[in-house]
């Protein structure tokens, strides 16, 4: 298959054009994994390759990035909480707002800023050196060699990330609980424990995983279809970047919603 997209014809029909070559090289992207799974064609080198890539480059700014995160949550908590004396349940909010929403965002927004920029890049200077051209010329599957292990590594990354970021921010808040606040530990853990829980842990690793695959997949799009040199391939980065985040975040909305109608609040009948 050619990489390249039809010529522009206006700014409506160039949008629904890309939109759909998206969702298509999306479904073909998503097929050739599976297939290359089921029939062990996956290869494992390049996955691990791509594993340790990826974790490298995201997972300092990841961690750098939940800590005033969650210092911050854990400063507006305290604020508020001692307002209404009810300090002691900081560790509900915790749970809440960490573990049900931010750090599946903020691993969400390393994979597509960080690491779903070093992979268009990747990809776009191997489509304008005309490497990927070579590969389509000795007939081999660009989308199973490239794109399927770096998809597979991304979403291996973003759940350990995710289970790193979680643990950073809770102990971030329970640090700041108990040292600049001087309130019990008893107090943060037993509510923590109360109102957090598994089922909202699951859904972050989800979400992430989610967010991962979506990030590689457009980071992937973009630089295979990156085109005029080396500008192209750092507007293709621009591009992949903001719409990455774009879907992040439409994304997160609609399974947010999603887990609110399936799984109950706490105390809720």
């Amino acid at each position: 298959m050619a990489f390249e997209l039809p010529a522009s014809k206006g700014p409506l029909r160039d949008l629904a054009n890309e939109a759909g070559h998206t969702l298509g090289f999306a479904l073909q992207a998503i097929g050739s994994l599976v297939v290359a799974i089921l029939r062990r064609r996956l290869s494992i080198t390049e996955t691990l390759n791509q594993v340790v890539f990826i974790g490298r480059v995201s997972t300092g700014p990841s961690l750098l990035l939940m800590i005033p995160v969650g210092v911050f949550i854990a400063v507006s908590v305290g604020e508020l909480a001692g307002r209404i004396g009810a300090g002691g349940y900081s560790g509900a909010v915790v749970a809440f707002v960490i573990v049900g929403q931010a750090s599946a965002l903020v691993c969400a927004l390393m994979m597509a800023g960080v690491a779903g920029s070093a992979i268009c890049t990747d990809l776009g200077s191997r489509k304008i050196r005309e490497e990927v051209d070579a590969m389509e010329v000795m007939g081999l599957n660009v989308i199973e060699r490239l794109v399927a292990p770096r998809i597979a590594a991304a979403i291996i990354v973003s759940l350990v990330l995710c289970s790193l970021i979680t643990v950073t921010g809770v102990g971030a808040c329970y640090l700041y609980h108990i040292y600049v606040q001087h309130l019990p530990a008893g107090a943060f853990m037993s509510t923590f424990s109360q109102y957090g829980r598994m089922s909202d842990f699951v859904m972050a690793l989800v979400k992430a995983a989610i967010f991962a695959l979506l990030s590689t997949i457009v980071a992937c799009f973009k630089g295979l279809h990156a085109r005029g040199g080396p500008r192209g391939v750092a507007d293709a980065v621009n591009e992949g970047v903001v719409i990455a985040f774009a879907l992040v975040f439409i994304f997160n909305t609609i399974l947010s919603q999603l887990y609110t109608v399936m799984v109950p609040a706490v105390g809720a009948y």
